[in-house]
């Protein structure tokens, strides 16, 4: 499982995130952001391992008694599928456990008091790997790593899906029709990486510019390593599909599977127009940033490329939603009739041709 590395920008945005943070820098906020949600749309780990055929019966029992208690018992719900390797399809078959890790573990313990090592040697409960993620996004994009780009001069719907400050944030497109492949991904890595053992962390000292896996909200989630703090063992991580920054210590980082790495990323970095902090410096005042949230944060909104930073080529946007009475709002419009926000020098961008 090779480390893949991705050409990526380093040099600026990150000497104001906090030496001790472990959390993303201004977070991930949206209802669309990994593992928020209700109890019943949680992401649970899943643990999946080899049962021989001779054992399925028994394990799941006459009318399923076996295998209704045993999920009863330890809270977790139990599916029986085909092998997914065809030199075991035969002779084996896969038991997916999905649950809290607590009672995945009891699951597991359960199951070994039935059916104890020494009667069942066959039966291991070691953890296997699930096959390659079939991605039709393969046929077109390969499987380099492609940043989806807003088109420049052109509204089109997004969601912000993480915020790091309301002149700061990251927009996904939920229109794109590769978008709809985002959560099935989300499931897919839950599944290889919640596994315990077998999957390499990232080399030390950590490279920059590597696409990895790394938690956050009871998932697992792309990302790219944006800088390394040796004497901690820390990396500062950007979360390529919801946006977002996090420092966290290099060994709760993993290695990605080459097939992860197909469908785009999905989280596109912008700053927003014509505006600065009404006090002229870096800091944006609580008010702005709670304006910010209601009305930008969790909701289908409309975004437009302006231009590009020179700095960085980040892109520039305006944002557009409607407030409770459906009346438009302009995001930089909104913040300086509040005082909440100042002109910004417009010198820093390169403005786009009109379409």
């Amino acid at each position: 499982m090779a480390v893949e590395e991705l050409k990526v920008s380093t040099e600026r945005r990150f000497s104001d995130v906090s030496a001790d943070s472990g959390r993303a820098s201004g977070g991930m906020t949206c209802s669309l952001s990994p593992g928020i949600g209700d109890a019943e749309g949680e992401l649970l780990p899943m643990y999946e391992f080899e049962i021989p055929n001779t054992l399925v019966g028994l394990i799941i029992g006459i009318r399923g008694k076996t295998i209704k208690e045993l999920c009863v018992r330890a809270d977790v719900k139990m599916i029986i599928r085909p092998h997914h390797n065809s030199d075991k399809s035969e002779s084996h078959q896969i038991c997916t456990v999905e649950g809290k890790r607590d009672c995945i573990n009891k699951c597991l313990r359960l199951l070994r008091r039935r059916f104890p090592s020494n009667r069942f040697p066959d039966l291991n409960l070691k953890p296997v790997m699930p096959p390659p993620m079939p991605c039709p996004a393969a046929e077109i994009f390969g499987n380099q790593p492609t940043n989806l780009a807003l088109p420049d001069g052109v509204r089109c719907e997004v969601v912000v899906s993480a915020v790091v400050n309301p002149g700061h944030f990251f927009i996904q497109q939920p229109t794109h029709p590769t978008f709809s492949k985002l959560q099935q991904l989300d499931r897919y890595m839950l599944g290889i990486y919640s596994q315990t053992s077998g999957i390499p962390e990232l080399p030390q000292p950590c490279a920059i510019g590597l696409l990895c896996v790394a938690p956050s909200h009871l998932g697992w989630y792309r990302a790219v390593t944006m800088a390394y703090y040796e004497d901690q063992d820390e990396v500062l991580i950007r979360y390529v599909d919801y946006g977002g920054y996090a420092r966290l210590p290099r060994s709760d980082l993993r290695q990605i599977r080459t097939d992860l790495m197909t469908l785009p990323f999905q989280a596109t970095e912008c700053y927003l127009a014509n505006v600065q902090p009404a006090d002229g410096t870096s800091q944006w005042s609580d008010q702005a940033s709670e304006d910010f949230q209601s009305l930008f944060v969790g909701k289908l909104t409309e975004a437009c490329v302006v231009g590009h930073m020179i700095e960085d080529q980040i892109p520039v946007v305006e944002l557009y939603t409607l407030d409770s009475e459906d009346q438009s709002v302009k995001c930089d419009k909104y913040l300086l009739d509040k005082d909440l926000a100042k002109l910004s020098d417009p010198s820093k961008w390169i403005p786009v041709s009109p379409k």
